[in-house]
């Protein structure tokens, strides 16, 4: 079963530290913040970014979260760039 829990206008540069504060916006509410295993994103570096930011908000709430166990590339997007 799938469930859309939000659905967020970004405010601002689409950079990777802003959409990592929508993400965590998300998660906070809903108790979501420790329970992350993965997030799947495109290969842009912003992608990174992202990751690096949920990383280091984890970090402030010692709550363990891997950039590099937990980004996921998209495949589709892989394969469209090949």
């Amino acid at each position: 079963k799938e469930l859309l829990i939000d659905f967020r206008e970004i405010i601002g540069e689409h950079s990777g530290v802003n959409l990592a504060e929508a993400v965590w916006h998300t998660l906070e509410p809903y108790g979501l913040k420790s329970q992350v295993m993965a997030i799947v994103c495109d290969n842009a570096s912003k992608s990174d970014t992202l990751l690096q930011a949920l990383r280091e908000k984890c970090a402030d709430e010692e709550i363990n979260f891997s950039t590099k166990h937990s980004h996921i590339h998209c495949l589709p997007h892989i394969v469209h760039l090949a």
